[in-house]
């Protein structure tokens, strides 16, 4: 066998394990609780998630972690969210110092998602400092990130949101069929369902250049969004657009996202590229 197929193999294999174990979990799993035994801030914290990973609205997804941390002032890993989406550097430095003083005290599945968040923390943190990493510090990331999820997924295979986490993690470490038959393979019929994986789905199809079929599960989102102020429609058509290098059906669709939710961060990237695009298509004539 060459080698170049042999880590994907046993990738494959991993997942497909991991698969068999969700099976088994899924019927009797409960809901985690993250570290927070208040109903009004886990209700939050789940909100934030939706909002952020199914509609794209991240002003909303904002609101609500800080809501959750709001219910539960000791919730660590809602603090952590907040850490995460949040804009202001003293802020994200404040709660990256907390965080790191408090999380001892968490159990070990709450530590698997800190550890990844608080790493996620340090390289915002160093971005907008303009500071320099360790050399390694990405690669090692990704697979704290990808250990991490996976391990905390087979434990709880109906933790929606982190599952979504593991599958983009797998994407940045391996690439787009990977991550798409990971899509496939890992979630259930019920999430299957959930507008980020019909989303995404589409996402990883654009990627791999399957332009027709990843438009098709677009429609198939939109249709199941079905209300013309989310924002998550607009910005997987205008990537998916992008992607085809037409330009000005991507502009029209991201600014749209724009104007229901100024912080969605990535419609922020992808108008810049559309615009930078657009621009050297002018210097071009």
């Amino acid at each position: 066998m060459k080698i170049r197929y042999f880590f994907p193999l046993l990738l494959f294999i991993a997942i497909t394990s991991c698969k068999q174990k969700v099976h088994n979990q899924i019927t009797s799993q409960k809901e985690y609780n993250y570290g927070t035994q208040n109903d009004s801030a886990l209700f939050h914290f789940n909100k934030g998630w939706e909002y952020i990973m199914d509609y794209g609205q991240w002003s909303l997804s904002e609101n609500a972690f800080r809501k959750a941390v709001a219910f539960d002032s000791s919730f660590v890993i809602g603090k952590s969210l907040v850490g995460k989406i949040s804009d202001d550097l003293n802020e994200r430095i404040r709660l990256l110092n907390e965080i790191n003083l408090e999380k001892s005290k968490e159990n070990k599945d709450n530590q698997l998602l800190l550890e990844v968040t608080l790493a996620t923390l340090e390289l915002f943190n160093a971005r907008d400092q303009k500071q320099k990493l360790e050399t390694n510090f990405y690669s090692n990331f990704k697979k704290i990130a990808e250990n991490n999820y996976r391990e905390f997924i087979h434990k709880y295979p109906n933790e929606t949101f982190i599952k979504a986490e593991y599958i983009e993690i797998l994407q940045s470490n391996y690439g787009s069929k990977i991550a798409l038959d990971s899509l496939h393979l890992l979630t259930t019929e019920k999430q299957k369902e959930i507008p980020f994986f019909i989303s995404y789905a589409a996402t990883l199809e654009s990627d791999l250049g399957n332009y027709k079929k990843a438009l098709l599960i677009a429609d198939e989102f939109n249709t199941k969004i079905n209300n013309k102020n989310i924002p998550q429609p607009y910005v997987l058509y205008a990537s998916i657009y992008l992607k085809m290098d037409s330009l000005s059906l991507a502009k029209s669709q991201i600014e749209k996202a724009l104007e229901l939710d100024p912080k969605h961060v990535f419609a922020q990237r992808f108008k810049n590229e559309i615009d930078s695009k657009l621009n050297a298509n002018k210097d071009r004539l």
